[in-house]
């Protein structure tokens, strides 16, 4: 039985070396290895990783291999910065002459890039969106509510008046969700502007392991064509695509 500060100790080692891009841990002799090959040297027993996966620290990725959960990456998070960080790591840059507070995780779609498990069509879409909904300055949310639109028309005043940037890309993305619809748009809000891993969004909903990735494929299909993207597919590969200028 490992105890509690000795398993925070080794998750925070093996849990910042999983949470880099294209990581994994894989099956090597007895136990584990992290990395992407034979060539990895960071080695970690069988006990810690059962332990890991026990605390949904890891999750399967394929046989004998695993990568980093959401609750790893709020592990990570807790311990290097309190609640606040654990949602989020802002940065202010400026978009469009805008100063704005910008998310530097790393957002799932750039992993799911990386792994070839979306196109680059698919991902400039779901990019589009997030730049969209980082302009229109929103409060983080659990999901989309469909209850009120993003745009209310009405601009307000004091503390409620926001820029003129901010009010269209609040108007586009309220058009970009209202033509993907309820169900797949809130699947594109929580992975594209929260930075919702899939693991944790088919957990919520319900759903079987990697179907999500089904459903967010089609979703982000839906975006890029409302988008003005035009994709070319044959034999399930794309052989070209454009995009018209955004409004």
């Amino acid at each position: 039985m490992i105890a509690p500060e000795q398993l925070k100790q080794e998750a925070r080692r093996v849990l910042r070396r999983l949470a880099a891009p294209r990581q994994g841990l894989f099956i090597k002799g007895a136990g584990y290895a992290i990395g992407r090959g034979a060539e990895s040297r960071v080695n970690v027993t069988a006990e810690l990783v059962q332990a890991f996966a026990r605390e949904n620290w890891i999750v399967p990725d394929g046989p004998g291999r695993y990568v980093i959960g959401a609750a790893g990456r709020d592990f990570l998070a807790r311990e290097n910065g309190g609640f606040a960080a654990q949602h989020r790591e802002m940065q202010d840059q400026v978009l469009e002459g805008a100063p704005v507070k910008v998310n530097a995780g790393e957002s799932p779609l750039a992993r799911l890039k990386a792994r070839g498990l979306v196109d680059g069509v698919q991902f400039a879409a779901g990019e589009k969106l997030r730049r969209d909904f980082t302009l229109a300055q929103l409060t983080p949310r659990v999901g989309v509510n469909w209850e009120a639109p993003v745009v209310s028309g009405s601009r307000g005043a004091g503390a409620d008046s926001i820029s003129d940037i901010a009010l269209m890309a609040r108007q586009r993305l309220n058009r970009a969700l209202a033509a993907i619809g309820p169900g797949l748009a809130d699947l594109l809000f929580d992975v594209c502007c929260h930075l919702t891993v899939l693991e944790r969004c088919e957990d919520v909903r319900g759903w079987a392991k990697r179907s999500g990735r089904v459903v967010l494929k089609i979703a982000l299909d839906r975006l890029a064509v409302h988008y003005g993207m035009t994709v070319v597919r044959r034999h399930g590969k794309v052989r070209a695509w454009s995009a018209e200028a955004a409004p």
